[in-house]
């Protein structure tokens, strides 16, 4: 304390130094630095400089093993004229980190195994040798090379009582499963093993769409017995033991031991009072206790303090505490990151490191503004990257659960826009490196974007996610635009999603396939349409600000390479090149596609609202599939003028099939688009192109991603695989067969497995079922998947004569209905039909 009264006594300069080696009895200086960032934020408070002059922490390199958060109040704000800057001396050179240097003494152990006593109570979340981490024991064992596969390595028996036969004591271990439909994940903690010797087990919330988990795709860590493979740990609290298997090349007597603490390395808070809102969400099942949720209000907000050139490494893991649904997204969140925002303006991250955090790095949460997250590399992250959610209290007639039914039309709150001002706007990501996101938990992206507006995203270059490189989970508040981002290798681990993705399950979404009456007015009118007649403008009361999507490159393993899933409303979608996967729109409103390039899939009409959606699809080439569509006679939009390429033409004619599908496309071509250089990604067309008659327009090629040449010099070019030739302008089109008043086919595209909401392609799709007809009577629904009658499997090439041969009596039937497997019974009277 004697030194920093010194400090200031003597009329500090503006610059506070600090080095791992320093000391908080320094005054601070260039020559005498302080050991601790909070040594230094205290100073700044004491100095009465914060606001009148440019204020500076200067870090020197090294570790900064914090030893609890770093937490910056209004108190340490600066002001639009003099910001406060906490920055490293030599940009990644200062290191903060929330973890803990042991000093131990190995000892053998046995079959390769070493042992030390660590200190007593230490809870060890993640290990690192000389700086690398470590896995815990798992089974089965991690394989950095099966990139596409869940948790990098998968199997069915995980916890199966078979296999864990053999452990004594599981409890304190960790279940990862995938959602059954691969729509992000799950995760429990063992608690030990009932008397059967089967594995007992607590958790599952942290996915908004129960439906429980994957059949297969399961993975358990930190069970001793699963210690079988070099790098593998654990630690035993009861006995503060840590047990580690290290390769034949690591020498333990010199080896850098670290171990992680914290959650959040550094908290920005502004002054909030609480609650302003609270919540409860009833937990879905017995085994998901009930939620309740408290969002604050700022009051006053921190300001103008930027971080510059840090690295930020050894946070926790988080996903046992990710349980708070983002509204009827499939997204569950914990709100925090290694660096979290909550009431600010003009914050800064930039030129900095985000490595090897166990859960989010970046959490922007509620009241924010004007915050910039720039030139930042982003790896080997435990969830997302960068975060912007804001607080339900600002959104009016909010709801939570997927299957939950919307409010009664009289009584929704029918005002546009935010209640409060309780969420991220006008804030920035650009030009930051994000690889490989998502290692721990599924559900997670590069960028998640939830309950903010105007959140601009650009330059960025994503690669190498389970999930969506960028993901906007509702409508709220829209005037989003993402632009210049280079997104490939997404969607690696799961399934049915986007490079780009988004929902718009917002106030006045209703489910379009279903056709049971919770989805129809009295009259059997289809909800939504019923809201729409009442109130046009309904589909904007929430997206009222149009997203826009302009000048992206995406690529999309298993999925579509931009995305607008459920409800999606008030998107302008430009100059886009999709490399694999295509577009798909569902359920929405006004989303304006055109001249874009879109390879492989085409482009998916999934589940759409009747008409007017105000949708139009324009302008724009396709090669691979070209259009499909989960019911076409649905199609609420317009599409026209757009070019099928097949690069075997000679020249252009008109696209037959897609106006025999739709009956759009009156003005759409089919022949070749004559691209300048598309296996080097250059997809400009020539100056004779048909696609330039019909009203395509060049766009540049070049320009996607990072531009610091930092980051630039870390990335590849995503691969360019062109699509085989698919003769897409044949006349023939299959026609769905019939039976007993019900059209029917194979349950077989991926657009029919996304709008079903299916686990994989099998059973029988019942196109449309007429209400007066016998399978209608046996209580059939359009939209039904037929899986099972009488507990055998069915298929469409036999599905009519097993309806017809059916015996007299009681049959049972299984179905997946409205995203659900649903079961009932019907009765075959005395003549056969």
């Amino acid at each position: 304390m004697f030194g920093m009264l010194a400090l200031v006594s003597n009329a500090m300069a503006a610059e506070i130094h600090v080095a791992p080696d320093g000391s908080d009895s320094n005054d601070g200086s260039k020559h005498a630095p302080l050991a601790t960032i909070a040594a230094a934020r205290d100073a700044l408070r004491v100095s009465r400089k914060l606001g009148k002059e440019t204020c500076t922490v200067t870090l020197a390199d090294g570790i900064y093993y914090l030893p609890e958060t770093l937490v910056l109040t209004p108190e340490d704000s600066g002001s639009e004229k003099h910001p406060v800057f906490y920055r490293a001396e030599n940009r990644g050179g200062a290191v903060l980190s929330g973890g803990l240097k042991l000093d131990l003494d190995w000892r053998p152990y046995r079959n390769g195994i070493f042992q030390a006593k660590t200190p007593a109570d230490l809870d060890i979340d993640q290990l690192f040798i000389d700086g690398i981490n470590q896995p815990m024991a798992r089974y089965p064992n991690y394989d950095a090379a099966k990139k596409t596969d869940a948790y990098q390595g998968y199997a069915a028996d995980a916890f199966s009582k078979q296999h864990a036969a053999n452990w004594s004591d599981p409890s304190g271990g960790y279940i990862h499963a995938m959602h059954r439909s691969r729509w992000g994940g799950y995760h429990y903690l063992i608690t030990g093993k009932n008397a059967k010797g089967e594995v007992t087990y607590e958790g599952g919330w942290q996915n908004n769409r129960q439906m429980g988990m994957h059949a297969s795709q399961r993975m358990v860590e930190n069970v001793f017995e699963e210690l079988d493979t070099p790098g593998e740990w654990f630690h035993d609290a009861d006995s503060s033991t840590l047990y580690y298997l290290p390769a034949a090349s690591t020498d333990l007597a010199t080896a850098v031991v670290e171990v992680v603490r914290l959650r959040h390395l550094v908290e920005i808070y502004g002054d909030q009072k609480q609650p302003v809102a609270t919540i409860r969400i009833p937990g879905p099942g017995n085994q998901i206790p009930d939620l309740m949720l408290e969002m604050p209000e700022t009051v006053k907000a921190v300001q103008w303090i930027e971080l510059e050139g840090l690295r930020f490494r050894g946070a926790r893991r988080t996903f046992m505490d990710t349980r708070e649904p983002l509204l009827q997204s499939d997204w569950a969140i914990y709100r925090g990151g290694a660096v979290h925002l909550r009431g600010t303006e003009h914050i800064v991250i930039e030129n900095c490191d985000f490595e090897e955090l166990g859960g989010n790095a970046v959490f922007v949460d509620g009241y924010n503004r004007h915050a910039v997250i720039r030139g930042n590399l982003f790896k080997n992250n435990g969830a997302s990257d960068v975060n912007f959610v804001g607080s339900f209290a600002a959104v009016r007639s909010p709801r939570f659960s997927y299957l939950t039914m919307p409010h009664p039309l009289d009584s929704v709150d029918r005002e546009i826009g935010p209640k409060t001002d309780e969420y991220p706007a006008d804030c920035l990501v650009e030009d930051n490196l994000m690889m490989r996101c998502g290692r721990i938990e599924k559900q997670s992206a590069g960028v998640n974007v939830s309950m903010s507006s105007r959140i601009k995203v650009r330059h960025n270059t994503v690669f190498d996610t389970p999930r969506a490189a960028i993901n906007i989970c509702d409508g709220t508040w829209g005037g989003h635009v993402i632009e210049w981002n280079d997104c490939f290798e997404t969607v690696l681990e799961t399934h049915d999603h986007g490079a780009f993705n988004s929902w718009g399950r917002d106030r006045y979404w209703h489910q379009a396939g279903p056709s049971g009456p919770k989805h129809k007015d009295k009259s059997g009118k289809p909800l939504i349409s019923y809201w729409i007649e009442d109130d046009p403008n309904s589909p904007f009361w929430d997206a009222y600000q149009t997203t826009t999507l302009r000048h992206n490159r995406m690529q999309c393993d298993h999925g579509w390479d931009i995305d607008l899933d459920d409800g999606s409303t008030n998107y302008e979608i430009y100059n886009n090149v999709c490399l694999s996967g295509g577009l798909k729109t569902r359920e929405g409103y006004k989303r304006i596609v055109g001249n874009n390039v879109v390879l492989g899939k085409g482009y998916t009409c999934n589940v759409p609202y009747p008409k007017p959606t105000l949708d139009v699809f324009e302008y724009n080439i396709l090669w691979g599939e070209g259009y499909s569509a989960s019911n076409s006679k649905l199609w609420g939009g317009s599409r026209n003028k757009n070019l099928m390429h097949n690069p075997a033409s000679e020249g252009a004619a008109p696209w037959v099939r897609a106006q025999i599908r739709t009956g759009d496309d009156s003005d759409s071509l089919y022949g070749n688009a004559q691209f300048v250089n598309p296996g080097a990604g250059d997809f400009s067309v020539a100056d004779d192109s048909p696609a330039l008659a019909l009203g395509f327009k060049n766009f540049p090629m070049k320009g996607f991603g990072v531009v610091s040449a930092r980051l630039k010099a870390m990335v590849d070019e995503p691969p360019i695989v062109l699509p085989g030739h698919v003769d897409n302008n044949e006349a023939a089109v299959r026609t769905n067969l019939k039976v007993l008043g019900a059209e029917y086919k194979s349950l077989d595209t991926q657009a029919e497995l996304t709008a079903t909401g299916m686990d994989s392609l099998r059973g029988v799709l019942l196109v449309d079922v007429e209400t007066s007809s016998l399978m209608a009577q046996y209580g059939f629904e359009s939209d039904d998947v037929v899986l099972e009658i009488d507990g055998q499997r069915v298929a469409h090439t036999r599905f009519a004569r097993t309806i017809k041969r059916l015996s007299e009596g009681k049959h049972q039937v299984a179905v997946w209905r409205g995203q659900q497997l649903h079961r009932f019974e019907f009765k075959v009277g005395k003549i056969s039909p």
